[in-house]
């Protein structure tokens, strides 16, 4: 690993127990076909220092200053491939590079806070993401550990306009929602296809896609086996 990389861990566990439903039929697919690498490097995208808010928390000065959000690339190693913004247009971001790993989250938080059945998350390193635009002062944070509208890492990045929902900031990366990005021909890349459902215990529909179904977070929690399209239809009145 050279200087100027990092690496983003993508946990992997190919030998969780899969748990038996007496009216499963589909197995899942060989879990090796839907794993991204295990180790993925940050791209050096001409930020120098340490990462911002690795330690959580809201200890951190001039955040606005820095990755995620209005920052400067040095050397212009920040290469724009993606664009994403809200319903209304007043708050943009930028992405350099693919997703290290995309999943669906069926949690009870996420239900409750995106008003859906289940979250669908790309994850990004944080210094592949940067602020363009903040109309009105339009950004808007929230914590979920405060449970107020304030920057305490992890949060939740929002329009305080159109209140449409951006991204999740961590410690180190983003999980952007694909729903805000711009794709060209509205084709959505590959990249940015789920490899797994997870707290999928927690689901409140079954999903038939032959993907992986953990009950809890991805590579260490049980394996749930899913329905089979059948099971999943509804009956004819």
């Amino acid at each position: 690993m050279s200087g100027n990389e990092q690496s983003v861990k993508v946990n992997v566990h190919l030998e969780a127990p899969v748990h038996k439903r007496e009216h499963s039929g589909i197995p899942h697919p060989p879990l090796e076909d839907h794993q991204p690498n295990r180790f993925k490097p940050v791209p050096d995208t001409g930020w120098k220092g340490t990462l911002p808010s690795q330690q959580g928390g809201d200890e951190e000065p001039d955040f606005l200053s820095k990755p995620p959000y209005t920052w400067k690339s040095e050397d212009d190693k920040f290469v724009p491939k993606y664009t994403a913004q809200c319903w209304c247009g007043n708050v943009s971001f930028q992405f350099h590079g693919d997703p290290v790993d995309a999943k669906h989250c069926h949690c009870h938080q996420c239900q409750a806070l995106h008003g859906a059945p289940f979250q669908w998350a790309v994850i990004f390193p944080k210094t592949s993401v940067r602020l363009i635009k903040n109309e009105n002062d339009s950004l808007h944070f929230f914590s979920t550990e405060k449970k107020r509208g304030v920057h305490y890492v992890p949060c939740k990045v929002s329009c305080d306009q159109c209140r449409s929902p951006l991204f999740d900031e961590g410690r180190n990366t983003v999980l952007a929602y694909p729903g805000s990005f711009k794709f060209k021909d509205h084709k959505v890349p590959q990249d940015f296809q789920p490899t797994a459902h997870i707290f999928y215990s927690q689901r409140l529909m079954d999903v038939s896609d032959g993907i992986p179904k953990w009950s809890g977070h991805k590579g260490q929690s049980e394996l749930l086996q899913e329905m089979t399209p059948e099971e999943g239809t509804m009956p004819k009145v």
